[in-house]
């Protein structure tokens, strides 16, 4: 199995991405999110037994969690980190920087392998993508993060299984400092990350 294989269907109908804490996919009224482009996005089981391995929760609070994170992100009416949090702090004994730990890198891990999958079923495996995030020199910006955009940005774009290899190497470069390269599966190279993948589009001047 190549490496676009394995981090791209191991959840199945999961996917996702995700800036700020307050930066959220809320829609209302006429901007409503059609059905289709939401149904499905949360494999329940798949997702529980994530959250139960990398998270000190039981099994029923992991699946309580996904459960939530299921009903929310499906939703045509939008969502929100911090409506997915309140949910949950109503039904968990769990405290909010633990909940929004989980939540934050769950919803982004799903969104961010929507986009991915997006992305691949168009079978160009020559299009070229980037990170888009928050500013690689910032202090609040990971390495991980910081390095890999400017990596990719310095290229011009790669191809996203370059893409991938590029996060799975920050990621174990930096294992001692929060990466994750065991999750990358999931596309999470550290949690709470604030990055998303977008085509690259030359710009001729």
């Amino acid at each position: 199995m190549g490496l676009i294989d394995k981090v791209t269907n191991a959840i199945g109908g999961d996917s996702g991405e995700q800036e700020e804490v307050e930066e959220t996919s809320e829609v209302s009224g006429a901007f409503d999110v059609p059905s289709w482009a939401v149904e499905d996005r949360v494999n329940v089981e798949k997702r529980t037994g994530i959250i139960h391995e990398h998270y000190d929760v039981t099994e029923q609070q992991a699946r309580t969690i996904a459960e939530q994170l299921k009903e929310d992100m499906e939703s045509t009416e939008g969502y929100s980190q911090n409506s997915i949090i309140s949910a949950l702090q109503e039904q968990l004994e769990l405290d909010y920087e633990f909940l929004e730990r989980i939540v934050w890198t769950e919803m982004a891990s799903i969104e961010t392998m929507d986009r991915v999958n997006t992305y691949l079923e168009q079978n160009d495996a020559d299009k070229l993508y980037k990170i888009s995030g928050p500013d690689p020199d910032a202090d609040r910006t990971h390495p991980i993060s910081g390095e890999a955009i400017k990596e990719i940005e310095e290229k011009g774009g790669v191809t996203m299984e370059e893409l991938a290899r590029i996060l799975i190497q920050k990621a174990e470069k930096y294992e001692d400092e929060g990466g994750t390269p065991e999750r990358m599966e999931h596309w999470v190279p550290h949690e709470k990350f604030r990055f998303s993948i977008v085509a690259h589009v030359d710009v001729d001047l």
